[in-house]
């Protein structure tokens, strides 16, 4: 079988958890015996990353809405194109159906009002519309990464019947093991207002006792350390080893966060075995759930488990059988049985009629 993957980054090119999706999933089907390729914008230089071939175009990943032609050039011969949002969903849909092909989207990312904190007040409503019209669509299946964002595209407008959950995997051998001999409270990810960073220097500068770090980048790092309490460290990283080697030493895996479809940093942390605080209703986490922006009882929430190490021990084992769920082997297994559906619904293109199952 034959897929085309489209997406408006693909590593190395970076820009939040959405690029390391696309790669597993590219990985996970090149695994299984599916020919994959992936088209995104980038560096025409670059044709591969980590065993995934990789055709870039030179634009903006804005300007890769405007590029139905070329996604319609690269998807001649394969069986489906497999899209995500947000900028390569719309023109895939438009090539897909000009060839008559089945189109899967990945919805990776859902803000809604959060738009208008991290866009502000007019050009956040912009945005909230073009999103609203994107999930809308009618594509032959919508994957969403959890039940709570299946919901809110719902609520959207997407069409229930094919909208779905396929929640992703982490990477657990990747993850090293524990050491709490110098215990953190810890936030990774983008430090911006929609992740809740300005409550990250809230909530450790009101516990100035408990060591804090955040590890992850920033627009302007420079500005947010000036702001930062003496007990937090801010550490620039991108997912990387770094990012490790502190989560390794989290006690306490705290993520203020006003707007998440999963939270793969969430399921590392519990893989980990952290406690969570975490404003989050996409994963079920051992720890407390605090309401978006209630510092108070961040505060409370981090200081009941700190000084509690019974608790705080007990969150971490069960957060550890929790994240066992979490494996890009059965996100791989899941996909391909969509893939199945999907073709059984529409004749696939090409010259055979072999399906996702039957190729891998």
């Amino acid at each position: 079988m034959r897929v085309l993957i489209t997406h408006e980054r693909f590593p190395p090119d970076f820009g939040g958890g959405g690029e390391y999706i696309v790669l597993r999933t590219a990985q996970g089907l090149l695994a299984r015996g599916v020919e994959v390729n992936v088209l995104t914008a980038g560096d025409p230089a670059i044709t591969e990353f980590e065993g995934v071939p990789t055709q870039r175009l030179r634009t903006s990943r804005y300007g890769f809405n405007l590029k139905a032609g070329a996604i319609a050039r690269a998807a001649r011969g394969v069986d489906l194109v497999h899209t995500f949002n947000y900028h390569a969903c719309l023109p895939s849909l438009v090539a897909a159906r000009r060839l008559g092909l089945p189109v899967v989207c990945g919805m990776l990312a859902l803000f809604g009002d959060a738009w208008r904190t991290m866009r502000g007040p007019l050009a956040g409503r912009l945005f909230q519309a073009h999103e609203r019209f994107m999930v809308s669509r009618h594509f032959d299946r919508s994957l969403y990464l959890s039940e709570p964002s299946r919901q809110q595209a719902i609520r959207l407008g997407a069409p229930a019947e094919t909208a779905m959950v396929l929640s992703p995997g982490i990477d657990h051998a990747r993850l090293l093991p524990p050491d709490r001999s110098a215990p953190i409270v810890m936030f990774g990810g983008k430090m911006e207002a929609r992740k809740g960073i300005d409550h990250v220097l809230a909530v450790a500068r009101a516990l100035p006792d408990i060591p804090f770090v955040a590890t992850g980048w920033a627009d302007d790092m420079a500005a947010l350390r000036a702001r930062a309490p003496a007990n937090l460290q801010l550490v620039e990283s991108a997912g990387d080893d770094r990012f490790l080697a502190y989560l390794r030493r989290a006690a306490i895996f705290f993520f203020p966060s006003y707007s998440e479809t999963f939270g793969i940093v969430v399921a590392e942390a519990m893989a980990s075995g952290a406690a969570v605080v975490s404003s989050i209703d996409t994963i079920a986490f051992d720890g407390v759930r605090v309401a978006p922006g209630d510092e108070a009882a961040m505060v409370a929430a981090i200081r009941g488990l700190w000084d509690d190490p019974a608790r705080l021990r007990a969150a971490g084992e069960a957060n550890l059988r929790r994240a066992r769920d979490f494996t890009w082997a059965v996100h791989t297994d899941r996909l391909l049985a969509i893939y199945d559906a999907v073709l059984a619904e529409r004749p696939a293109s090409g010259s055979g009629p072999a399906t996702a199952r039957a190729a891998a």
